[in-house]
């Protein structure tokens, strides 16, 4: 069956008007197939942009898209996938609506599209049932031709020669998710018992599960499985299979390019019969560079591996308007230039530009060249990304150009001092800005009050054309960009997830180590590092305080928060860090925001083992109580986990040790000050 159209109108007007109409389109389909989105607070039909992906894995005949304060392309960008064939998207601007440059060129497409209809108050509009095809299904009951294809191949993965998995990639509306659930379901049909599927959330395999559960008889579906007679196909977290590692007959992994490298990587070592599956084009971050980079990984541990590519659309037809609209405005099949056309390129031969957003805004193609490097070298590049790369105003944008192609691009945003009084109350964790990364993250976690008191650039991406890298272009780059700050920055820095590579490779341009993160990155699995490098006389001050402080800290917390880190990174950092046994910190006013404030423990665990040392034959110490005092003792001394010292104290958890924990400290230093008074 050929499927139909699908529709897009743009409608623009007051806020009033917009919700009237809004209301009326609402009102013309049944509730349950309308999907009504707004940045605002007015009607009980509309659900928040934020909360878009709550109807992932779903359907709908009519998308209404209100737009008040500020477009959210990752909203759209997941929300749009959901219109099925014959249906219509919405999208309604407020006239007061900020012109930005993000929003200019995002309309900008729908000229191009005839069949994208834009009306402006007080234009009627037309009757919306009229245009929607009736009785249209896009449930995959049979699969195509394709997808049998597919099928045959996940069957392949489970009964031919071992190491050899498979790689399934396609756009969204390809009916990916539907044939991994039929192709699950039919080998359990053949006598297989057990069916593991991981994502980074059970809400990515529900259509999985689904269409297994369709393909089976009396089979019982939940949010996490499908049982069927002796036999299961299975949900477990991605973590949860490399802590447990149950056996299996087969390990799927839906949304691949979203799960942390590292975690792959240990898949391949531990199964040998695994299928990747993966969104090339996405709201969600492209696959493209997650295939650049996975598959090098499948090349060295499993060099049988294959792969499939779906190409034919399931859920909308061949050539769909709005699939073209959307990729075309938010830029999501942006690549970098073509290899052949830099083919020649030497690093002398290389120039250095800044560029404005306005001549990005004016040079599509220009716009292509920069984003789609990025979009590549960063697999989890969002439409956001597009939206910041246009319209934020601290932003910095240079490239290195062969014969005026892009082959390398880095983005710097500023982050200038903080006021005084909101330096502090970052500093007591009262407040947590949006931006202002490194010295927010230096008050908090390094304790350096004056951090605010500079200037900084910080390196949000950095990326060279996948070619053309380990040729010293990226380092030119950095130098070029870096030349261009010296008059208005103290420091330049840059935070990432830490690998050996990048350490050497940031370490090498003269950036120095003063920061690893306390939680690993949720997509490449490890920690994050934060590394600085000063431009003037007060970054130089500041950057050697910072590293100083790390290096006293340095063992201490590498057994407490640390404790994971691979041998290569202890190695590699510690020899950075020269320990000074003449540098002193003084920790008390960290305790006291951690007592007296809301100062996070994390930030301040060291400072309290510090200071709480000498607390334990004070006074003070004698005077509190006896669980008070096992409470100081578990946590700080001996580095008790959460639960273990609530389960010992008879507490109800993190929460209720921090606020007995900061009624202890405070009661000793109160007794501290009662006595120097």
């Amino acid at each position: 069956m050929s499927l139909p159209q699908r529709h897009c109108w743009i409608i623009q007007g007051d806020t009033e008007w917009l919700y009237q109409q809004a209301y009326a389109l609402y009102q013309s389909v049944s509730s349950s197939s309308c999907f009504w989105l707004s940045d605002a607070e007015h009607t009980n039909q509309a659900v928040h942009v934020k909360q878009a992906h709550q109807h992932l894995g779903q359907e709908c005949e009519l998308l209404l898209f209100e737009v008040s304060n500020k477009f959210d392309a990752d909203a759209f960008g997941a929300v749009v996938g959901c219109v099925k064939a014959g249906s219509t998207v919405v999208i309604l601007l407020t006239s007061t609506l900020s012109s930005t440059r993000w929003l200019r060129r995002f309309l900008r497409p729908a000229t191009d599209f005839p069949a994208i209809q834009q009306f402006h108050q007080p234009q009627s509009l037309p009757s919306i049932s009229k245009l929607h095809a009736k009785n249209i299904t896009t449930t995959i009951i049979e699969p195509t031709q394709e997808q049998e294809q597919a099928i045959a191949l996940v069957q392949r993965v489970v009964t031919g020669h071992r190491r050899r998995p498979l790689v399934l990639t396609a756009d969204r509306g390809r009916g990916k998710s539907a044939l991994l659930g039929m192709a699950a379901a039919e080998l359990l049909k053949a006598g297989k018992q057990h069916v593991l599927v991981t994502a980074p959330s059970s809400a990515n395999i529900q259509t999985l599960l689904f269409h297994a559960h369709q393909q089976l008889p009396s089979s019982k579906l939940s949010a996490i499985s499908v049982t069927w007679q002796d036999a299961m196909i299975e949900f477990m977290a991605p973590d949860a299979i490399l802590q447990a590692q149950p056996t299996t007959d087969l390990l799927i992994i839906d949304e691949a390019a979203a799960i942390p490298a590292n975690m792959l990587e240990q898949y391949l070592i531990q199964y040998s019969r695994l299928v990747f599956s993966s969104t090339i084009h996405g709201y969600e971050g492209t696959g493209r560079g997650f295939a650049l980079r996975f598959y090098k990984t499948l090349d060295k541990l499993a060099p049988d591996w294959r792969a499939f590519s779906l190409k034919q659309p399931i859920r909308w037809c061949e050539g769909d308007i709005v699939e073209q609209f959307s990729f075309a405005a938010l830029l999501l099949d942006a690549e970098p230039i073509d290899r052949q056309e830099i083919d020649d390129a030497t690093l002398n031969e290389l120039s250095y530009v800044q560029l404005e957003q306005g001549q990005l805004l004016n040079d599509e193609s220009l716009l292509r060249q920069v984003f789609g490097l990025m979009a590549l070298a960063h697999y989890r590049t969002r439409p956001s990304d597009l939206q910041m790369l246009l319209d934020q105003p601290d932003i910095r944008i240079g490239v290195l150009r062969f014969q005026g192609k892009v082959v390398a691009t880095l983005w710097t945003i500023t982050e200038p001092q903080l006021e005084d009084t909101l330096a502090q109350a970052v500093y007591d964790g009262q407040r947590r800005l949006k931006g202002h990364l490194l010295p927010q993250s230096l008050l908090v976690h390094t304790g350096i009050i004056d951090a605010a008191q500079s200037d900084y650039q910080r390196i949000s991406r950095i990326a060279v054309h996948p070619d053309f890298q380990q040729k010293g272009w990226g380092q030119y780059l950095l130098k070029c960009a870096v030349a261009e700050m010296t008059d208005d920055t103290d420091v330049v820095g840059v935070s990432f997830a830490m690998s050996e590579d990048l350490l050497n490779f940031w370490h090498k341009a003269g950036f120095e180590t003063v920061r690893l993160g306390q939680h690993r990155d949720e997509v490449s699995g490890s920690l994050s590092v934060m590394m600085l490098k000063p431009l003037t006389p007060r970054g130089q001050t500041l950057v050697e305080k910072a590293r100083k402080i790390l290096a006293c800290q340095w063992s201490f917390l590498l057994s407490r928060q640390w404790d994971e880190l691979d041998a290569e990174s202890v190695i590699q950092i510690s020899q950075t860090l020269l320990d000074d046994e003449t540098f002193s910190i003084d920790v008390l006013p960290q305790i006291q925001s951690f007592a007296f404030k809301q100062r996070p423990y994390e930030s301040s665990e060291w400072a309290l083992w510090q200071w709480f040392r000498s607390q334990l034959s004070s006074p003070g110490f004698e005077q509190l109580h006896k669980e008070q005092q096992q409470l100081l003792i578990m946590l700080i001394l001996q580095g008790l986990p959460f639960d273990k010292a609530a389960k010992q104290l008879k507490l109800s958890g993190r929460k209720q040790i921090i606020t007995q924990l900061r009624k202890a400290v405070s009661q000793l230093l109160d007794f501290e000050a009662d006595i120097n008074s």
